[in-house]
């Protein structure tokens, strides 16, 4: 979201309601030459996952809430918007203890530690079950969410995101 502008705007109302005197609403204008719009009206999830790193990014060295969870905020995202969302949560990460659900690479190699979520059926029910995994699966699994598969060559890959900065 390069040329993205945030603003805030405030309208006083006659009547107090549940809320409050004060109307506000977010108004996000994404590319340039863009009239701001309200963003509940025009903003994807993603885009909102994204606007919301980047409030929590800056009121990180603030904000006392100790955990942050981050739900799938790579929807929609690749690339350079990926590893720029991998440094923004590195960042909170220093004051915070941050989890984050992702389907990305980039985003998963730079964790300290990292979790398989998966399900099992069994006698016709299903279960969601959590496994912390240690460097060699983790490797693994970077692997196969970046290519589809556990080859040389996307092991590879995976120790090189690993290498690059990650929380210690």
């Amino acid at each position: 979201m390069l040329n993205a502008e945030f603003s805030i705007q405030i309208e006083k109302q006659d009547e107090l309601h549940y809320n409050g005197l004060d109307k506000v609403d977010f108004l996000l204008k994404t590319n340039k030459g863009q009239d701001f719009n309200s963003l509940s009206k025009i903003a994807s999830g993603g885009e909102l996952s994204r606007i919301m790193l980047a409030i929590k990014t800056v009121f990180s060295d603030v904000d006392n809430t100790p955990i942050m969870i981050f739900d799938e905020i790579d929807t929609g995202i690749s690339g350079v918007a990926a590893s720029s969302v991998s440094e923004k949560m590195r960042t909170i990460s220093l004051k915070h203890q941050v989890i984050c659900v992702t389907h990305l690479a980039v985003i998963a190699a730079k964790a300290k530690y990292n979790y398989y979520i998966y399900k099992d059926v069994i006698d016709g029910k299903t279960y969601s079950n959590i496994k912390l995994l240690d460097e060699r699966e983790t490797l693994n699994e970077i692997a196969r969410i970046s290519t589809g598969s556990t080859s040389k060559i996307a092991i590879e890959h995976a120790i090189a995101l690993r290498k690059e900065k990650r929380v210690s």
